[in-house]
């Protein structure tokens, strides 16, 4: 059994807005139930595990139930931190789950092709993580001014949705909750812990929405219809660095 489990508990600070960026409407629609339909139409997802606060619990059941997604079984109450939410997902899943995808709620632009990718080498390696290379130049500063430029070859960002197998990612969410520790995301997790994560070809346009401007950015890829044409953009090679 393959599950996907979806943070979706925080407040969007950055962006500022009410409700958080994950349930914002873009073109009338809440912007997580662009992402949850990816994953409830993808063949190979069995279950879909829904992570929010309490004060969103009673909308996401009702938008789950208006929006008619049929692999949504269960939504879970998110902690404080996005690793406590995931643990939270995690926990609610059936004992029979072999792999877990996790995927962030803010993230609508992920194709079925990506997932595809990402469950093929979790089969193969355990886990798998997508991303795409740096393209800026990266720099560090002192007091305001520029004070180092990095280099960035071998540097990438890393994407969602990031597969583990279900026993690997179980032990070291349970692991870091008893000793207190806390990581950014499942593959800083599994690589303190010393397990190797393969990296697989991310697409740039697989962005998280962090701040407004990427909202309004999403807004205008959705109205273009360009959302609906991922698929032959990601497959063909011609949004992909190699």
């Amino acid at each position: 059994m393959i599950v996907a489990v979806i943070p979706a508990a925080g407040e969007g600070k950055r962006v500022g807005l009410l409700p958080p960026k994950q349930f914002f409407p873009i073109n009338g629609i809440p912007l997580i139930v662009y992402t949850l339909q990816v994953f409830e139409y993808h063949p190979q997802i069995d279950e879909i595990i829904v992570v929010t606060s309490s004060s969103y619990l009673n909308y996401l059941e009702d938008l789950i139930l208006k929006k008619g997604f049929k692999k949504v079984k269960k939504i879970a109450l998110g902690g404080p931190t996005r690793q406590t939410s995931v643990w939270s997902g995690v926990r609610k899943a059936p004992e029979n789950t072999e792999i877990f995808l996790v995927h962030d709620a803010v993230r609508p632009f992920v194709s079925k092709h990506l997932i595809d990718k990402i469950i093929d080498a979790t089969l193969k390696y355990q886990a798998a993580i997508p991303a795409v290379p740096v393209r800026d130049t990266l720099t560090q500063k002192e007091n305001g001014w520029l004070k180092k430029i990095l280099p960035r070859e071998n540097l990438y960002h890393i994407q969602t949705p990031q597969g583990i197998k279900a026993e690997i990612l179980k032990k070291c969410l349970e692991i870091a909750e008893n000793k207190n520790l806390t990581f950014p995301d499942e593959s800083s997790l599994l690589l303190y812990f010393g397990y190797p994560v393969k990296m697989i070809k991310g697409f740039f346009l697989n962005f998280k929405i962090t701040y407004l401007e990427d909202l309004l950015l999403a807004q205008k890829l959705i109205e273009s219809k360009i959302f609906f044409s991922l698929e032959n953009l990601e497959t063909d090679g011609t949004s992909l660095v190699k």
